[in-house]
């Protein structure tokens, strides 16, 4: 029999990539591609006839986009099948999984699909690592110029004017130290050595990077390898192969996280695999619980467990309670995106808990008077420092030049785009009413 099966992914050689798009453009037998995110680059595939999501989509907008591939052809419908991996519930599962989390999710994310919501662009990220690449180009483009005609074209009049004169002088005197820039005569600057051989690469004009991949280390033990996202603080948690465990230390160089098992409640078996989820979304999971009504588009084992779910968060009292004990551990109910969460999470480290963003909820490994009493401070607080916040945090390089930023810099930029501090200070007092 022919083969009807193909893989498509960012590892794979490119010659078996190539086969895969050829089996579902030639359109004369049946294929299916099992893949990443690799066919979303505007890869030429031809007409597809439906499209599988295994677990929740990484946004309404990856969503969209996926679907797209498909009812190409003249009267032919977009179809979408999407599976869910749900697990048997016993007395130790997680608030999580009781409430289905994946399953909801993605019942959240196509009902913001047909009613044609995507999530809007950031617009308060300082793109530091962007400006490095619009200041090279520059130097390219003119043969040098001067700090003044880069801070007047890329920050005064440009796109970059979230940057204040400080930290624009301490990027330049970083991006000299490591031979990016050199100042000539009359202070023109221009490309250093090391500037002048990435600069003159045909990579430079790619401003896509793999997101980097940490090796887990256990008692001098391997345990696997993952994509960390999140910022990461010695003595944080994280979930890995179905256990907590608790981060000793971070090494940047060589990516490896050192860790210890973390005597928490269960971890919950749903894992969004990185994608950083909106507040709309959350806000519309939580909708979606509260209702009563059934959803036309799931087949009755999908129904079943989400009337479960929505059993468990009646009976639990989920619409008015904030927060919930699981085993030692305080699950803060905030129902708010990952960009909250992320900096509730961070703001509670400082005051020396640990702490796990899941989901609908951060789980802190704490008694829930001392939790509710740190969240009293932090809503008075009401201010932080990136410097500060991020000061042990080790893995914020997600962009092609963070690691030319100032330490300082990298924080700022860092916050700005992937933290949402004034949502984390709101998320406090609402948590504490």
């Amino acid at each position: 029999m022919p083969n009807e099966f193909w893989p498509h992914h960012g590892n794979l050689s490119k010659d078996i990539r190539e086969q895969t798009e050829q089996a579902l453009k030639a359109g004369d037998r049946p294929a299916t591609a099992i893949c990443t995110s690799t066919l979303e680059l505007g890869i030429d595939i031809g007409a597809v006839r439906s499209i599988a999501q295994i677990g929740p989509p990484p946004s309404v907008a990856n969503l969209r986009q996926r679907l797209g591939r498909s009812g190409r052809r003249q009267g032919e419908a977009a179809i979408l099948r999407a599976y869910c991996i749900e697990v048997p519930l016993d007395a130790d599962s997680s608030v999580s999984d009781r409430l289905r989390e994946g399953l909801v999710q993605t019942v959240a994310m196509i009902q913001l699909l047909f009613i044609k919501w995507f999530e809007p662009p950031r617009t308060s990220g300082l793109h530091a690592s962007t400006l490095v690449f619009q200041l090279l180009s520059l130097i390219a483009e003119r043969g040098g110029l001067t700090a003044t005609q880069a801070w007047n074209l890329l920050v005064d009049k440009g796109a970059f004017r979230s940057i204040v004169k400080s930290d624009f002088v301490l990027l330049l005197r970083e991006l000299g130290e490591r031979a990016l820039i050199v100042q000539g005569e009359g202070g023109l600057l221009l490309h250093g050595e090391l500037g002048e051989k990435l600069v003159n690469h045909y990579e430079f004009y790619s401003a896509f990077v793999t997101e980097d991949e940490f090796r887990l280390v256990a008692d001098g033990k391997a345990l696997g390898t993952l994509p960390v996202s999140r910022p990461l603080l010695p003595d944080s948690r994280i979930i890995f192969a179905g256990r907590r465990w608790r981060v000793l230390d971070i090494d940047t160089a060589r990516k490896v996280i050192a860790v210890a098992p973390d005597p928490g409640g269960a971890p919950p078996m749903f894992d969004s695999g990185g994608a950083m989820v909106h507040d709309r979304v959350r806000a519309e999971m939580r909708a979606v619980l509260a209702d009563t009504e059934p959803v036309s588009f799931l087949d009755a084992s999908g129904q079943g467990l989400l009337d479960e779910a929505r059993r468990y968060y009646q009976e639990a009292g989920l619409a008015s309670r904030r927060w919930i004990v699981e085993g030692r551990d305080t699950v803060l109910l905030t129902w708010k995106g990952d960009w909250v969460n992320d900096a509730l999470v961070l703001l509670l480290g400082l005051r020396g808990f640990r702490c796990t963003n899941e989901g609908v909820g951060v789980s802190v490994a704490a008694e829930p008077n001392r939790v509710l009493d740190a969240l009293d401070e932090i809503k008075h607080v009401n201010e932080a420092d990136a410097d500060t916040l991020l000061a042990e945090a080790k893995n914020l390089v997600r962009e092609k030049w963070d690691w030319s930023l100032p330490p300082s810099l990298l924080r700022k930029s860092y916050a700005s785009s992937w933290l949402d501090l004034a949502g984390a200070f709101n998320a406090a007092k609402e948590l504490t009413e």
